[in-house]
């Protein structure tokens, strides 16, 4: 059987309403390692044993409804449902654990239910935490060091033009803060700038604000050596 492409939440909701064991698996075209799960959920499908379980796979990014209410942060996620209930999930790329799970359901049809918010609610936690770690909070790719991007180095530059005092995040060391932040502040790029918890804006904001004079009184500034 093949992977079936889901692309919308009515088309989500009719597929694992099924008494049968389905396989979901949430993607991004961008991500590598969701191309190495739809491999294997591929080969999975074809294979006598697991005739009886339905695969299919929809873009995270494209159905957020569906993806928010089942409690998606990252890609890729795969989740296992029955009769409209998520019963189990594998997080990241861990084959084994995946194959595990798909033959433990198949042969049992009274597994407890998942809590799907509970991970996201942990997620948002530490995504509260980190947003507040600091005064003044930098989420970009790479370091202020080594800026992984341009809008990174441009707006470590600007920071550092004021000697602001600021703590940063390198979202590309982890995919669940660097998903997950994009819903938690409603903005899809990087970098994000916080000020006391609250989100300040991306590089067009910052600079626009930089050019008014709005910026240097609201940044906190390192404290100096001189200083006594």
């Amino acid at each position: 059987m093949a992977i079936t492409e889901l692309a919308t939440e009515q088309a989500f909701d009719d597929f694992v309403k099924s008494k049968e064991l389905s396989v979901l698996h949430f993607y991004a075209p961008w991500a590598e390692q969701c191309s190495q799960v739809n491999d294997v959920l591929e080969e999975m499908s074809k294979l006598e044993q697991y005739k009886e379980v339905k695969f299919a796979k929809i873009e995270a990014e494209n159905v957020p409804e569906v993806s928010l209410k089942s409690g998606i942060a990252a890609v890729p996620t795969v989740l296992l449902l029955r009769n409209s209930n998520v019963i189990s999930r594998v997080d990241g790329v861990n084959i084994s654990a995946l194959t595990e799970k798909i033959k433990h359901h198949l042969n049992n049809e009274d597994a407890p239910l998942l809590n799907t918010t509970k991970t996201k609610e942990s997620l948002d936690d530490r995504l509260k935490k980190l947003v507040n770690q600091a005064t003044c909070m930098l989420f970009m790719k790479g370091n202020p060091a080594n800026p992984r991007c341009g809008f990174s180095r441009t707006i470590v530059s600007i920071l550092d033009s004021y000697k602001t005092d600021y703590k940063s995040f390198d979202i590309l060391q982890d995919n669940d803060v660097r998903e997950g932040l994009k819903k938690f502040s409603n903005w899809p790029t990087y970098p994000q700038l916080y000020l006391k918890g609250d989100l300040i804006g991306g590089l067009d904001i910052v600079k626009e604000m930089n050019e008014l004079g709005e910026l240097e009184s609201i940044l906190p500034k390192k404290e100096s050596l001189d200083a006594k």
